[in-house]
């Protein structure tokens, strides 16, 4: 099944990152099934990914202006080729939906944690992380 996948970070007025199709298998029942099945992908094309040394490295304007939004500015190359652990990449990303770290939107509803999951052909997925405050100002 075709769907889009989009990641949102509270406050901001734009995309983080543009809708992507995404393709799912059929069966996925709950949203949390949904979101370790994600994980576990990206797990495997990073793991995946070959080490590189750029001989030159630079940002375009676009990444570094991506960069400032998610407050992350890198060459978004792989440094290491220690594997990453997918079992704990799931159990992560689980206790932060479930803490309300962020929250996964399918088209305009937001998806409980251990509710049904109904998807249709074509549907956008959005995860929005949501921006903890901390600290105080005397």
């Amino acid at each position: 099944m075709q769907v889009y996948i989009r990641v949102k970070a509270a406050g901001k007025r734009r995309d983080v990152l543009e809708k992507k199709p995404y393709t799912l298998p059929e069966g996925l029942q709950t949203p949390e099934v949904l979101i370790a099945h994600i994980v576990r992908e990206n797990v495997r094309i990073y793991n995946e990914k070959p080490v590189e040394a750029a001989l030159l490295p630079y940002l375009t304007e676009d990444e570094y202006a991506l960069g400032e939004d998610i407050g992350k500015i890198s060459f978004g190359d792989k440094r290491s080729d220690k594997q990453q652990d997918a079992d704990k990449a799931v159990a992560n990303a689980l206790q932060c939906y479930v803490d309300g770290i962020y929250r996964m939107l399918i088209n305009d509803t937001e998806a409980l944690p251990g509710a049904d999951l109904v998807l249709r052909e074509d549907d956008v997925i959005t995860f929005v992380r949501l921006v903890m405050l901390a600290g105080r100002r005397w």
